[in-house]
């Protein structure tokens, strides 16, 4: 797999029960780490993973060239 990067195109806040909200602002880079059919697991600087849909490519996110 080629080394794919992402920007966002909005910000996203993540949240799970039980932990503080993370919020990424626009122009956020991440690598992508495991491409699946639906979705690219991306990493965050500070070593942060999660998946994000990639019906929102272009949208929410885009491929940094």
């Amino acid at each position: 797999m080629a080394d794919l990067i992402i920007e966002l195109l909005e910000p996203i806040n993540l949240e799970k029960e039980g932990y503080t909200p993370v919020v990424f602002d626009k122009g956020t880079l991440f690598k992508v780490v495991y491409d699946s059919m639906n979705s690219h697991l991306v990493r965050a600087d500070n070593g942060l993973t999660f998946s994000i849909a990639k019906q929102d490519r272009d949208r929410i996110w885009r491929y940094l060239d």
